[in-house]
């Protein structure tokens, strides 16, 4: 009978909490791979990034996110300083003074509201990449401007600060939690808070040795500082060519290849098995 038959395969594909785990290995050419057929259906992206388990990729992820967040720390830990300064050098009236934390502060607040439409129509990853290079940029043109250079852009660069920092944050949290085992998220998201601190602390020694008048004395190397800020966001952008795509993103956007790529890519630089073709299948088949 065709609808017990249908049913029988239902009933087979249903998910069983204390089921057995079947898993064979086996090699294709110099890879191994991992076939799974098992009843606890791990054959989605969270469940094979805990099948994965620790590894080299969560060094890259912690090195990488936690850099960011170190980079970001660094620009607005110092917003106080670098605003006298801008003040002082640029001869800002008293209102234009007041403006700049509430230009600053308001970027940052419209980076959080577009941050998560944002992340979820192009992707984690991106607006991490676009985050850091727009922070770059920000403060070495910040550092470069002249003297006589008008006010108002001087305002339009604080403003563009804020709101590419802020768009970020969200950004590398989903990211990091998205692309680590449930076993070691709460870990992995304590390293990235630990360098983001590192940063703070980072980013009070640099004040200290080049603007330890804070921004209000000439002496001060406010332009240096900000050189300081952008080479550190640069830096961590080479880490970004071994970060990968958030495979839950991936897999709800319907894009399994991209999906399965994603997993045995980090299931290779953490020495594990990849997921085999015929496992791959079922997860595109399923929507990852």
């Amino acid at each position: 009978n065709l609808s017990v038959y249908h049913f029988t395969r239902k009933l087979r594909a249903m998910p069983m909490p204390n089921a057995p785990r079947r898993a064979s290995l086996h090699r294709r050419g110099s890879q191994a791979v991992l076939d799974v057929d098992d009843g606890s259906c791990p054959l989605t992206a969270e469940g094979q990034l805990d099948r994965i388990g620790s590894g080299f990729y969560l060094w890259v992820l912690v090195l990488t996110i936690g850099g960011a967040s170190m980079a970001e720390s660094m620009e607005m830990g110092s917003v106080a300083p670098i605003h006298s300064a801008l003040a002082r050098t640029f001869g800002l009236s008293h209102s234009q003074r007041s403006a700049l934390p509430l230009i600053t502060f308001g970027g940052s607040a419209l980076g959080l509201l577009f941050s998560g439409p944002i992340c979820d129509q192009q992707g984690r990853k991106v607006v991490l990449q676009l985050s850091l290079l727009t922070i770059a940029l920000v403060m070495f043109a910040t550092a470069s401007l002249p003297n006589d250079a008008n006010n108002s852009f001087v305002l339009v660069l604080r403003f563009l600060s804020g709101f590419v920092s802020a768009v970020q944050a969200p950004a590398r949290c989903v990211l990091a939690v998205e692309s680590s085992p449930k076993e070691y998220r709460s870990r992995v998201m304590f390293a990235i808070s630990l360098m983001e601190a590192i940063g703070t602390f980072l980013q009070a020694l640099a004040v200290e040795y080049l603007m330890p008048y804070l921004g209000e004395a000439s002496s001060d190397r406010w332009r240096t500082y900000c050189y300081v800020v952008g080479s550190a966001s640069l830096c961590t952008l080479p880490l970004m060519h071994w970060l990968q795509e958030s495979p839950s993103f991936l897999a709800i956007n319907g894009d399994a290849d991209g999906c399965v790529e994603a997993l045995n890519n980090i299931a290779r630089m953490s020495g594990k098995p990849l997921i085999s073709t015929e496992a791959a299948e079922q997860m595109r088949q399923g929507g990852g």
